[in-house]
């Protein structure tokens, strides 16, 4: 998950004798048809209908030389320019990121090696420190590839962003089914240059995570055994991907899986894209939503994000994403460009991914045997 902090305009204000360079820089890229101080901030209304997204890219780049910044919005049916001085970028105590690091091996070990027992009963392995560590390497490489992907494109689009924050969380015990994490999550402290940046680190994150939860749960499917029906209760639900694997691995009708470590791993990479994938608050859904649809669809898709996490079963992560969404998203800098169209067909996939990580094929099915098919 990319978390989003939006740039404060609370810095020292900009002197009139700076107003003059500043107005020529923008009008080398802009035709203003006004330009005046606003408390003490340069602010001019472009003339319409003109091209704004490269040019804003470029005066950016040109008052970055000026340690200062710029913000494009759409008010009142008016283009508005604001230029500022570029807030100082507070740096990140990594030590913190490594303690976290460290402590979610810990955990995810721990929670590798509870899974592993069952299998060493059995005498279908070994030794539980084994599907510990398979476990372990499996779900850190998972999430820390979502959120290198965030990492990366942060870096590509030049958002300052800090290295992932892993967490720690509880291991399964008794009936509580602990995965020996929550996750990780980057922050931004800086804002994306334009909605195409945004939709980037919305998106790039489930994508890689996708692919690499799809790899893990392929091997671990391969490497779990199947066994005689019944199956012990409390068994997981299978997102779609699962089922379709476990089709073309032609699984018997009489027989259930029972998940290696690794294959778990999967399931866990699976279940985090999908609740990343919401169009809510600032999960990577919500920065793809929000450039694909501007802050005014926002209630909207926050209730239908909830009635999803309600149908599947998540009640605390769909009290959690009220809770994100009560703070407005800060878009980007530009926010008045549109996205592009490569983009917004891409969005097709992230749908699908959606899909395939859900457990929403089981109502499908469900729905329709209660109407005779």
């Amino acid at each position: 998950m990319a978390g989003a902090s939006e740039e404060t305009v609370q810095t020292p204000l900009i002197q009139q004798a700076d107003f003059e360079k500043i107005t020529q820089t923008v009008s080398a890229h802009f035709q203003t048809e006004d330009s005046f101080m606003e408390h003490g901030i340069p602010t001019y209304y472009l003339k319409q209908p003109q091209e704004t997204k490269q040019p804003f890219l470029k005066l950016l780049k040109e008052l970055a030389k000026m340690n200062m910044l710029a913000l494009l919005r759409r008010i009142d049916s008016k283009i508005v320019l604001k230029v500022f001085p570029k807030p100082p970028v507070k740096p990140s105590n990594i030590l913190i990121n490594w303690l976290l690091f460290f402590a979610t091996i810990g955990t995810t070990f721990l929670t590798g090696y509870l899974l592993s027992v069952e299998f060493v009963d059995k005498g279908l392995m070994s030794s539980p420190f084994i599907g510990a560590a398979a476990f372990t390497v499996a779900i850190m490489t998972v999430l820390g590839a979502h959120e290198m992907g965030h990492k990366l494109t942060a870096n590509r689009n030049g958002i300052e962003a800090t290295p992932p924050y892993f967490i720690p969380g509880p291991p399964p015990i008794g009936d509580f089914l602990g995965f020996g994490t929550f996750g990780a999550v980057i922050m931004q402290k800086s804002l994306p240059p334009n909605k195409d940046s945004l939709f980037d680190i919305g998106s790039s994150g489930p994508i890689v995570g996708f692919i690499l939860a799809s790899i893990a749960s392929i091997i671990g499917l391969i490497l779990s055994p199947t066994l005689p029906l019944p199956a012990p209760g409390g068994g997981l639900p299978a997102p779609l991907m699962f089922d379709l694997f476990a089709i073309f691995l032609r699984v018997p009708a009489d027989r259930y899986v029972l998940l290696h470590p690794v294959a778990f791993a999967g399931w866990v990479g699976m279940i985090v894209t999908m609740l990343n994938i919401l169009p809510a608050g600032t999960l990577d859904g919500g920065h793809v939503a929000r450039s694909l649809l501007g802050e005014k669809a926002r209630t909207v898709l926050v209730l239908l994000s909830f009635l999803l996490l309600v149908v599947e079963g998540f009640w605390s992560m769909a009290f959690f994403v009220v809770l994100m969404s009560m703070y407005r998203h800060p878009g980007a800098l530009d926010d008045v460009s549109g996205l592009s169209t490569r983009r917004k067909l891409l969005v097709v996939a992230l749908v699908a991914i959606f899909v395939l990580c859900s457990f929403l094929h089981y109502w499908v099915l469900y729905l329709l045997q209660l109407l005779g098919f």
